[in-house]
């Protein structure tokens, strides 16, 4: 079995808090009490119980509501299961525990601690009104990493309610190994006959939570939009193209992720489970008893992803956790089903950042052992993510000439980023298209800040010689609102986090980003009356928004796609 994991789309905010090893702000209450849908106070009857959270300038914010039972013990690696029924109130003013990550690992965070007691999800809601759409966000991370809503509060939905009048909803969901295991003995335990997958299961579960609870937050079930960054996005797609989450949502938003990639097959995860299962209960009789029987730091040890975002210059193993073409979450791959219009079909917006790549392979550079890009190893590096297609590799090599590029990380980049995210995404719209009302953008501003600039100094580590630019990532402050340039107070775990500065370039890009996500989620049309109308998708007009400095209307977001047409480059992250 080859074992691979390609540029791994790691959502880079989620990384550098957690190398910084900031703690999370917290807020705290006031009373409140139930009243009509139009007229709702704090405290809020859900299926299990009471909850309460806390107010802030015309929202009400719940942290922590739990929409699964812990799946711990026997309930690792199964479907998730409703919460136990509480009694008295829920008081929802704290941020929920992350699930189990290896970049947690060893890194105890003050009120900040990561436990498979994880299943949560976040509520923000202006105080007033019924009926309001609803917006789900769905965290990136590569599926190995994240939280909803981020380690500094930066995904939190507040400032999206206040200034928009919508309910935002975030939740946490299963990583990882314990998050993605295929494994023969889960598979025959399963009544689906299936494995892996768990924590799209765990998104599913939040979205049925959502369904049962959101109008009692002031939401309205029938209009709700799943929207999610990386693999985010990612799983975004994957809810188009299931039908177990058929009727859970009625609009999508996919963020520098599509499904255009097609998922390893269930014997393949399975295959890659049991070089896990070898790893953590060798020889043991029952090693599902012997598994489940392991702490979550154990499990995260066995046959994890590789160190520097795919490239793997050991001969160690490393294993590669995400969705499964598992036939029952998955009965078909999705690029198949979008083919064919056999999904989902609610309106939908997807799209890109013009230097995504950039990211992973200068954190690649930074990571141990360093990435190192040269003119001599430049071929061979593009022919490790085309999956050892060393003829396609070399005529790239020459489609991407490194004369074109300021320095070899910077071209390699540039293929990185049409093969994982523009060129699929570009595809991905045009299938979906035919069938359903999409539109495509691409976030080009080169200036946005990042929480980077504020952790290198605290990890030893300094910007690359090349220019990020609109990098994986640097849309998401443009849609929630927050200046990633926080204050972080190192000594006691603590952030200040701030709100775009009045008046300036980033604070106008917000607004209009955050108008367009809007009005979509609202309505599944984004324009707005004397505003620039983003057009409608087709290959023949191959029409785009630009979000810049200004927002425009484009073509051709990415012109190497001409070249990527027809030839297999879109393989599985894990092989036979």
């Amino acid at each position: 079995m080859r074992r691979r994991f390609i540029l791994g789309c790691v959502l880079c905010v989620s990384l550098v808090t957690a190398i910084a090893g900031c703690g999370s702000t917290s807020a705290s209450g006031t009373g409140g009490s139930g009243g009509s849908p139009g007229d709702r106070g704090l405290l809020v009857e859900t299926g299990p119980g009471l909850v309460e959270g806390y107010e802030n300038d015309g929202v009400f914010s719940y942290r922590g509501i739990p929409y699964a039972a812990p799946p711990i013990g026997d309930l690792r690696w199964r479907p998730p299961t409703d919460p136990a029924p509480w009694t008295g109130t829920l008081v929802a003013t704290e941020s929920p525990n992350i699930c189990p990550q290896e970049a947690f690992a060893d890194l105890p965070v003050p009120g900040f601690m990561p436990s498979e007691d994880c299943l949560y999800l976040n509520v923000d809601t202006p105080t007033e009104g019924s009926g309001l759409p609803v917006m789900v966000w769905i965290h990136g991370g590569g599926f190995i990493l994240g939280e909803g809503l981020q380690t500094d509060g930066g995904t939190a939905g507040d400032l999206i309610a206040r200034h928009r009048g919508m309910v935002v909803v975030s939740m946490n969901y299963r990583l990882g190994q314990l998050g993605f295991l295929a494994h023969s003995e889960l598979t025959a335990e399963s009544p689906d006959g299936a494995s892996g997958n768990y924590g799209l299961m765990d998104q599913t579960a939040a979205l049925e939570w959502v369904r049962a609870n959101i109008e009692a937050f002031g939401g309205d079930p029938e209009n709700v939009t799943i929207f999610g960054e990386s693999a985010g996005a990612f799983s975004v797609c994957g809810h188009l193209a299931s039908a177990k989450s058929a009727d859970l949502f009625h609009k999508a938003i996919m963020q520098s992720g599509s499904c255009e990639r097609p998922w390893p097959t269930l014997a393949v995860a399975e295959a890659q489970g049991e070089v896990f299962a070898d790893a953590l209960c060798f020889l043991q009789n029952d090693v599902l008893a012997c598994m489940r029987g392991k702490s979550a730091d154990e499990v995260l040890a066995a046959l994890s992803p590789a160190p520097n975002f795919g490239f793997n210059p050991s001969d160690e193993p490393t294993g590669s956790w995400g969705p499964v073409l598992d036939g029952s979450f998955f009965t078909e791959q999705p690029s198949d089903a979008f083919t064919a219009g056999n999904f989902n079909r609610v309106p939908t917006m997807l799209g890109f950042t013009r230097e995504e790549a950039r990211l992973f392979v200068w954190l690649g550079e930074i990571a141990e052992p360093p990435l190192d890009v040269t003119a001599d190893n430049y071929e061979e590096l593009i022919a490790h993510f085309l999956g050892g297609n060393t003829e396609l590799a070399a005529r790239a090599a020459a489609e991407y000439p490194l004369g074109d590029y300021s320095e070899p990380a910077v071209a390699l980049a540039a293929v990185a980023t049409d093969t994982i995210f523009r060129c699929p995404g570009k595809l991905e719209a045009g299938k979906l298209a035919p069938f359903t009302p999409t539109h495509l953008y691409q976030f080009e501003y080169p200036d946005g800040h990042s929480q980077l600039e504020v952790a290198l100094p605290f990890i030893g580590a300094s910007l690359p010689s090349y220019d990020l630019g609109a990098f994986h990532g640097a849309d998401i402050p443009y849609v929630f609102g927050y200046d990633p340039l926080l204050e972080i107070d190192f000594e006691n775990f603590s952030t200040t986090l701030n709100t775009w500065q009045a008046g300036t370039v980033d604070e106008a890009l917000w607004l209009e980003i955050l108008g367009y996500f809007s009005r979509f989620a609202a309505t599944g049309n984004p324009n707005a009356e004397g505003g620039v109308q983003w057009p409608s998708y087709d290959t023949e007009a191959d029409q785009h928004l630009v979000f810049d400095t200004t927002v425009s209307v484009s073509s051709n977001a990415a012109e190497k796609c001409d070249f990527w047409a027809g030839e297999d480059y879109l393989v599985p992250e894990l092989m036979d």
